[in-house]
């Protein structure tokens, strides 16, 4: 198999994007390194912020903050990406804003705790605390990494959510899909990173059996809240969010597929630097209004 050919695959705008995001990456790779400028690269490209009003609180010992709208239907929990190892409140505080005003929704991002510091569960049991002190109506939500915790918690406590938001998610074993092999050398994100990440996510430790570490180690998609999947089509992780969708359905849910071709992984942080980009954000917003709206069929 050849490698795809992004040159024709990105238009122009992604490809300048990229090449500013890469001008952050550090000589020295060190995660400290990375850390710090996966945090410049956030700050500089943040745009003229919505005016949100937004308070930093801990719930179960958890940081987070939550961005309020003016008559919120409902409340949407978010888990930031980066592999499990990167981001924190900073890295999303612009795409938590932003969607808080463009859909009319509370948001509350979680800064769970990070690996190899706090290897596995500590995040998953992080994200499940939060959203075990939560009332009303409630939406998970997150990207990548954090989309990862967004459907484990969903499948651990399906009763409580409300419906649940996976934007280009990680959701099963490494390698395990084509996308992770047709993809492997993808811009951003690349099959060698996702195995790197996943390393420091265990920090040791063998890899769990268990759908509260990948989702689709789980068996029981059944009585799942709504869902919205977005997948990027240059992605190595494209595929999981597929198999997430059509389990969802198979096993009598409602879930609606996001496929946003002419992106790669983690494009929400280019939605002012690409109209391609733009639109696909658009797209994630509309999903959540509708998630917010969606009311469960009365069987008579």
């Amino acid at each position: 198999m050849g490698i795809p050919d992004y040159a024709a695959l990105l238009d122009s705008e992604i490809h300048e994007y990229l090449a500013y995001n890469a001008g952050f990456m550090p000589e020295d790779p060190s995660l400290e390194n990375i850390r710090k400028a996966y945090l410049g690269f956030c700050k500089a490209i943040e745009p003229e912020l919505p005016d949100i009003r937004y308070t930093d609180s801990l719930i179960g010992g958890v940081a987070t903050r939550r961005y309020h709208a003016d008559d919120p239907q409902a409340l949407v929990v978010y888990f930031h990406g980066g592999g499990f190892a990167l981001g924190n409140l900073e890295s999303h505080h612009a795409i938590c804003m932003e969607i808080c005003a463009n859909t009319g929704l509370d948001v509350l991002a979680v800064d769970y705790r990070r690996t190899p510091e706090h290897p596995w569960p500590a995040h998953f049991e992080d994200a499940l605390n939060v959203v075990d002190r939560l009332d009303g109506k409630i939406i998970l939500a997150g990207d990548s990494a954090g989309a990862t915790l967004a459907a484990s918690v969903t499948l651990k406590r399906r009763e409580k959510v409300h419906g649940h938001m996976l934007i280009y998610p990680w959701l099963d074993v490494p390698g395990e899909h084509e996308s992770s092999r047709e993809h492997a050398e993808a811009p951003i994100l690349t099959g060698a990173a996702v195995l790197e990440f996943e390393t420091l996510r265990l920090s040791g430790q063998p890899r769990p059996d268990t759908a509260d570490y990948f989702p689709l180690m789980g068996d029981d998609f059944n009585n799942l809240p709504p869902s919205y999947i977005s997948t990027a089509g240059c992605d190595p992780l494209r595929d999981e969010g597929l198999l997430y969708n059509t389990l969802h359905i198979f096993s009598g849910g409602e879930s609606v597929l996001l496929e946003e071709n002419g992106l790669m992984h983690g494009h929400l942080h280019a939605r002012h630097h690409s109209a391609r980009a733009a639109e696909a954000f658009d797209h994630i917003c509309e999903g959540l209004k509708n998630l917010a709206a969606w009311e469960a069929p009365t069987i008579t």
